[in-house]
């Protein structure tokens, strides 16, 4: 620890600390402190500005677990100026699996840390997610690292055996992943959850795209999503109505979320201050399932994302623009952006035969473009573009529903094949390109 202090970067003062305070507890340790700080003269000339001018980084990392059994465990990391601590304790005995299962988050533990005391920072959350239910009830990271003189990069996160949650909020903006796992009936295979998280990946690439986000932002955007909807934790109850291969196709295949990201609004034209640069996106996602029983049962998802942003581009390509108080620097365009998207999908079973299956989407953009000429409006247009659909997929399923009652020798090819295809239309699209004039394709059966 000594070793580590005199760094100035945080990410090695902080280096290999989490994982050791949990090796700690693995290894019979309950209770650790341990600070290091400068003589108070040295300190006095670091803050004074005088010799020794090093200014060292600041950083707080909390992390807090709780056992089934009742007990609290927390970890605190401190880097200040002049001072780096640390502090490990136990509110009561631990047993020795609790003991393993909070030692097997000493990775994920550190890698978090190593992540946002990186420049620029990065999530690296996934090893908190992957813990023990049946042993551990909770866990909750908190973490402020200030990087430079913009600010502290603060992150909030949480986990247990139904929910996750993510906070962070910084410099560049804010943004927030929840995740209810309370259903697991919902929850789709590996190649299911893969292949709606990379759908989704793209929808908000479109989106940074679109509204002309800061890239690093939507890049920690991203990263948080596809982590807070990685290896979900096993239920520890089956759910009371079972799905079917069918069922699971016109699903995600992730558990119901919400996630947003919103990026700091500025306004750099200092003529008209009114126009702002923004950038706010949010996408979610709802289940239902519902009926009197495995037999008689209903589903419906629901997906939707709004994107609302404005910016300043100049009228030339790849010509920066520095907007002044003067008329002659006044020659760009304003955009504002606002979009929506929907996607549903129905099925309903009667006595144990499937009686209806659908889906609809819709997509909705409209851009405005403001032109200014030496401070002048000389052009001021709305663009709409919107599309919808709605496919009957029971129907497209009857003569393959056909082929596996009457137990055809590729029947059983062609409807695995087919639930990929559903599954891949069902996911949400924000363009409505890809819904205009797009039909329903029902591959040919193989021969």
């Amino acid at each position: 620890m000594a070793g580590n202090f005199f760094s100035s970067s945080v990410n090695n003062r902080l280096n290999g600390l989490g994982s050791a305070l949990l090796g700690m507890l693995k290894d019979g340790v309950d209770g650790f402190t341990q600070s290091v700080a400068l003589p108070s003269s040295e300190a006095g000339a670091v803050t004074s500005g005088g010799t020794q001018s090093i200014s060292y980084p600041a950083a707080e990392i909390k992390l807090q677990i709780r056992t089934e059994s009742g007990v609290d465990v927390e970890i605190v990391l401190g880097s200040e100026n002049d001072r780096l601590q640390v502090q490990m304790q136990s509110s009561g005995d631990l047993s020795e699996a609790e003991r393993t299962a909070l030692g097997d988050l000493a990775a994920g533990f550190q890698k978090a840390i190593d992540g946002l005391a990186a420049q620029p920072p990065v999530l690296n959350l996934s090893g908190l997610t992957k813990f023990d239910t049946r042993v551990l009830s909770s866990v909750d990271f908190q973490s402020s690292v200030t990087l430079d003189k913009d600010g502290p990069q603060k992150l909030a996160f949480h986990a247990d055996s139904v929910s996750r949650n993510l906070d962070v909020d910084g410099p560049l903006g804010s943004m927030n992943v929840s995740v209810d796992m309370r259903d697991s009936s919902v929850w789709g295979n590996a190649r299911q959850r893969a292949a709606a998280i990379d759908s989704y990946l793209k929808q908000f690439d479109k989106a940074a795209s679109r509204g002309n986000a800061d890239k690093s932002l939507v890049g920690m955007f991203k990263d948080a999503f596809a982590q807070m909807n990685s290896d979900y934790v096993a239920p520890t109850k089956q759910p009371r109505i079972s799905l079917a291969d069918i069922d699971h196709a016109m699903l995600t295949g992730l558990a119901d979320f919400k996630a947003s990201v919103k990026q700091v609004t500025t306004s750099p034209n200092p003529k008209n201050l009114s126009e702002v640069d923004s950038f706010s996106y949010d996408a979610s996602q709802t289940t239902q399932v519902g009926g009197i029983n495995q037999f008689n049962r209903s589903i419906s998802q629901q997906q939707q994302s709004n994107l609302k942003a404005s910016y300043h581009m100049s009228l030339i390509p790849d010509v920066p623009l520095i907007l002044t108080t003067d008329n002659k620097s006044q020659n760009y365009y304003y955009k504002q952006i606002n979009d929506t998207a929907q996607s549903k999908v129905g099925i309903s079973y009667t006595k144990g035969v499937l009686s209806e299956a659908y889906s609809e989407q819709s997509a909705k953009q409209s851009t405005r473009t403001s032109k200014y000429e030496l401070g002048v409006l000389t052009d001021d247009s709305t663009t709409p573009f919107n599309a919808s659909q709605r496919r009957d997929i029971l129907e497209s399923l009857k003569p393959l529903l056909d082929d596996l009652k009457n137990e055809q020798s590729s029947a059983l090819y062609n409807w695995q094949q087919k639930l990929l295809e559903v599954h891949s239309q069902i996911l949400l699209k924000s363009d409505p390109a890809d819904l205009k004039d797009k039909s329903w394709n029902v591959s040919a059966p193989q021969e």
